[in-house]
């Protein structure tokens, strides 16, 4: 299959473009969006154009973006980058301001560069670069390229900048047989499931709708709206290496029952969210019971409750997770409480649209209930928004290199650490016996790491750090946070990978009950 590629290779070793988020914050627009890619090419057609006359002296070049607009979202290959923090820089200002804010010098915007707070920077030697690929599926689509690619060629050998001033590119198009990934860099494909980002794309009638647009008059006093409304929003998910995924996300919060909607949620301690989890847990496992809410009364019970109907012992099969989560943002600052509850349901490949059934029936179920603890009587309320979309849990589902526990890792397998040595003749010391056993929980974790699909070649090559103190800040030593009459070793861990891991990423032998959740992180 041919496609259609644009090649844009950066000048500078760095990138500096932003996008606004919906909460109207500034976040690094890497890979570069399709959608300001688009608008660089308009800016190419219509260099020395005279208004109005845009149609009339530029048609090919219209006709061909109008194209390239009614296709669909093109894959994109972008380098892998690291988000470096940008540098401040002091103004020396020619005439000096003689009555500075409160005459404090240093409170002045004007002593002060403006600081680029976000910056793309790639992990490889090479320089940044980005591919977008359109793929020309069928005949008709490679004749109406070949007829317009001439004319999109000599538009992208005009484009210099694609993002700052600074960002400056070499751009040109081709056409291409699909190549493997270039070493160093990523594939990010359009998709309507699971995404890492938001990138604005070109639609039907926005090459048309730009011109008017500019076009437009524009009262005195006001601002022109911004362009980005005439693009759309399209989910890009990264080719990224993921262990089990989950089938369905349900995000609770414990409210209180005084009818007031402005109230903010309860919260508990890390070491209290325990008995949370295990309060909407035997909620849940009493609605599985009842056989006449179900279509399928034996599965949902082993789903929900663990246990296979009629049995006492654990099932082997995927099954549902209920997971307390502690708040933290992006820069792995927790405060210590825990606002959160998620429901993360797995299922074997062979009954996943049953479960996920199973799943939707419960979290509707639970939305609303009366909960009672510690003397707090509140209700649980089901967050009504996509689950990837929540402020906590979009922070435990974005890929990594790097991971560190949150809550630590419960590993039940059964060892037991050498006195002496192997040929029996010297007694070991406290600190050999000591390596010894981190030894054996490191190869626990691993066999854990491999029964949640993450591949073993992956899992070799990883670093295992194991420790009872804290990793995260506000989070406890591991000894906090064990259950009564639980035998298991509990223990943080960092784990690093030659490459990213998408999350959730939730580890050991008490995972279902929420115990070895992994926040990732590139400190």
């Amino acid at each position: 299959m041919k496609s259609l590629v644009l090649r844009c290779n950066f000048v500078a070793y760095s990138y500096q473009g932003v996008r606004l988020t919906p909460e109207q914050k500034e976040e690094l627009d890497w890979p570069p969006a399709p959608g300001r890619l688009h608008q660089a090419l308009m800016a190419a057609a219509l260099i020395g154009v005279v208004q109005g006359r845009e149609e009339e002296l530029a048609k090919n070049a219209l006709g061909a973006l109008r194209w390239l607009e009614e296709q669909p979202p093109p894959e994109i290959v972008a380098s892998a980058i690291f988000e470096a923090p940008g540098s401040a820089t002091r103004f020396r200002l020619a005439i000096p301001q003689n009555n500075p804010a409160k005459s404090d010098f240093t409170r002045t915007s004007m002593l002060l560069a403006p600081t680029l707070l976000r910056r793309a920077v790639g992990r490889s030697s090479q320089p940044l670069m980005v591919d977008y690929i359109w793929k020309l599926r069928n005949s008709a689509n490679e004749e109406a390229c070949v007829q317009h690619r001439a004319v999109l060629e000599d538009l992208a050998a005009q484009i210099r900048y694609l993002g700052r001033a600074e960002d400056r590119i070499e751009a040109h198009m081709s056409l291409e047989e699909l190549a493997a990934v270039r070493e160093g860099c990523e594939m990010w494909h359009p998709t309507n499931g699971w995404a890492d980002v938001e990138l604005l794309v070109a639609r039907p009638h926005t090459t048309r709708d730009l011109i008017r647009h500019h076009g437009r008059p524009v009262p005195a006093r006001t601002h022109r709206s911004p362009a980005s409304r005439f693009l759309r929003a399209q989910a890009y998910a990264r080719d990224v290496v993921e262990a089990l995924r989950p089938i369905h996300v349900a995000i609770f919060q414990l409210m209180s029952d005084s009818g007031d909607p402005d109230e903010p949620p309860f919260s508990c301690d890390a070491e209290r969210a325990g008995a949370w989890r295990s309060r909407i847990r035997q909620m849940a496992v009493d609605l599985a019971l009842d056989s006449g809410r179900w279509d399928c009364p034996d599965l949902a019970q082993e789903l929900i409750s663990g246990h296979p109907p009629g049995q006492s012992n654990r099932t082997e099969q995927p099954h549902l997770a209920f997971v307390p989560l502690p708040s933290i943002n992006s820069q792995g600052k927790a405060d210590g409480r825990v606002r959160r509850v998620a429901l993360v349901g797995y299922a074997p490949m062979d009954v996943q649209s049953e479960a996920a059934e199973v799943y939707r029936v419960l979290a509707a179920s639970l939305d609303g209930e009366e909960i009672e603890l510690d003397g707090l009587r509140g209700r649980l309320r089901l967050f009504d928004r996509r689950s990837e979309g929540d402020a906590v849990w979009s922070q435990f589902v974005r890929p990594g290199r790097r991971w560190y526990s949150v809550t630590p890792v419960a590993l039940a397998g059964g060892f037991k650490v050498p006195r002496y040595s192997r040929d029996g003749g010297r007694e070991l010391t406290r600190n050999e016996r000591h390596v010894r056993r981190l030894a054996e929980l490191t190869a626990l974790l691993r066999s854990s790491l491999r029964h949640i699909g993450l591949p073993g070649t992956l899992i070799d090559g990883s670093t295992i750090t194991l420790t009872a103190s804290p990793l995260l800040p506000n989070t406890e030593r591991a000894e906090r946070y064990r259950p009564a009459g639980e035998s298991a070793v509990f223990t943080h861990a960092r784990l690093e990978f030659s490459e990213d891991v998408r999350g959730p990423l939730i580890v050991g032998d008490r995972r279902y009950q929420g115990y070895g959740l992994l926040f990732p992180s590139w400190i």
